[in-house]
């Protein structure tokens, strides 16, 4: 994120704490932390927002902990939260909400839901601690003072930097750990991977050994194994060796949570009482690929009630983590995970391509339960959100539209708004010299092309 921008989320998040701080209960509430979500899903509501600002308030009275949600936007309180976790919708929120999703609005569920914070940040979310805004402060008084004044590291600073060495700490142990055992079995340090500690391979199964890698021999199996107290390797008892005769066809999980592709791996490999808990999974494999410079890629099947498989990466050392999304979707712990209605609906999904083209109807039912996927995706093609939640609305609605009738309802619809534009446009410019009311000149692209018959192009003419 830009340093401006960066510096300007900072002040909009001090003046809410001033203002949550200093106001009705003065002296009785303390501001714990305030975090900037650039996309916030409100979970049980099954709606999300953009560009919100969370703030943990500790009510010093009576030793409680509520939420206060704040719209960057609107510059406007849109929620609550209770010390039950309970959220309580703003009346003009609310109002904003039935204006901006019509038909889908009903859907939403505002009564009685609860809250749930985001598992980790995404790269443009910014969170601020009670230290940090002491610290901000704490400058703003110094700088009026003594300006160009070098400030003392902070301690939270000293934190993160000692965090920080910790990490490269173990990131060097840990290559040297690669390069030792690359150099007993004669394999390359890119044939070995380290799952994470703090994964959700872990956290879904608590009962794996601690230093967990797995590894392609020279024949060209995986195996896996485990570092031991003693710092040395021995075979984890809750894996076989990877075979090619086991190599089922699997769908894949995408970031975003949903199901997107289907495909063979190159290796599948056995697991041994990694489930016990969750009855949606019959079985547990793990699905392996490599790719065209030979490095090594492994994923976590499941096999639903079904007999479908369905596959998610799984976290390792040197790559990626997944996305709150996928962690969320696959939850041991939560019994979230039901790989027999994720593949069931990527198979719907796939069945319902020819129903955009043909023009046949969605069901309704398979509309309610899809309707956060449908609009993203009509968004992915190029869509506003709002012109994406009218195609919802006109599919949902009574006249029970089919995808492309409509799309093409709501095409017509920009089409209209931009014709109307281009009009008041021309009416002004004949009238004043190209200047709108108020002696404002039009915009215009090099070559003569509004900004409005750009974005008609690129709507009508990909």
């Amino acid at each position: 994120m830009e340093e401006k921008r960066n510096k300007e989320l900072h002040e909009k998040m001090l003046s809410i704490v001033d203002l949550i701080e200093q106001g009705v209960d003065r002296n009785q509430t303390s501001v714990d932390t305030i975090t900037f979500y650039q996309d916030f899903e409100f979970t049980q509501s099954g709606f999300k927002d953009n560009n919100v600002f969370v703030a943990k308030v500790q009510n010093l009275k009576d030793s409680t902990t509520t939420y206060e949600i704040y719209s960057e936007s609107s510059n406007s309180l849109i929620a609550t939260v209770n010390e039950h976790g309970k959220l309580h919708f703003m009346p003009e929120y609310i109002e904003k909400l039935r204006e901006d999703y019509g038909k889908y609005f009903t859907r939403l569920k505002l009564e009685d839901s609860d809250f749930e914070l985001p598992d980790e940040l995404q790269v443009d979310d910014v969170v601020l601690t009670k230290s940090e805004m002491a610290q901000s402060k704490e400058e703003k008084q110094h700088n009026s003072l003594q300006k160009g004044m070098v400030k003392e590291t902070s301690q939270e600073d000293k934190e993160q930097q000692e965090e920080s060495e910790e990490q490269e700490t173990k990131a060097s142990e840990e290559e040297s750990q690669k390069e030792e055992i690359a150099n007993k079995k004669g394999i390359p340090t890119h044939s070995i991977l380290f799952v994470r500690a703090n994964s959700n391979f872990y956290k879904d199964h608590p009962e794996l050994e601690s230093n967990l890698y797995f590894y392609r021999d020279n024949s060209g199996v995986v195996k896996a194994e485990y570092i031991d107290e003693n710092g040395n390797s021995q075979p984890s008892k809750f894996f076989e060796d990877s075979q090619t005769s086991l190599r089922q066809e699997t769908v894949s999980i995408g970031n975003d949570g949903n199901p997107v592709t289907k495909n063979v791996p190159y290796q599948v490999m056995r697991t041994k009482g990694l489930n016990s808990i969750d009855k949606d999974i019959r079985d547990i494999r793990i699905n392996i690929n490599i790719d065209s410079y030979g490095y090594l890629d492994i994923e976590e099947a499941r096999q639903g009630q079904n007999g479908e498989w369905l596959s998610h990466d799984i976290e390792l050392n040197g790559r990626d983590y997944n996305s709150r999304a996928v962690n969320e979707t696959t939850s041991i712990r939560s019994r979230k995970a039901d790989p027999s209605k994720q593949t069931e609906g990527y198979e719907k999904a796939q069945a319902n391509e020819v129903a955009k083209e043909d023009g046949i109807q969605y069901d309704e039912m398979y509309l309610a339960a899809h309707a956060d996927q449908i609009i993203q995706s009509l968004v992915d093609e190029g869509y506003q959100r709002e012109e994406a939640i009218s195609i919802f609305n006109y599919m949902l609605g009574e006249e029970n539209l089919s995808m492309q009738e409509a799309r093409a309802r709501v095409d017509k619809e920009i089409e209209n708004k931009f014709r109307k534009k281009e009009e008041d446009i021309q009416g002004d410019e004949e009238e004043g010299n190209g200047e709108n009311e108020g002696g404002s000149t039009v915009k215009r692209q090099p070559g003569g092309r509004s900004i409005g018959e750009d974005a008609y192009e690129r709507r009508f003419n990909i």
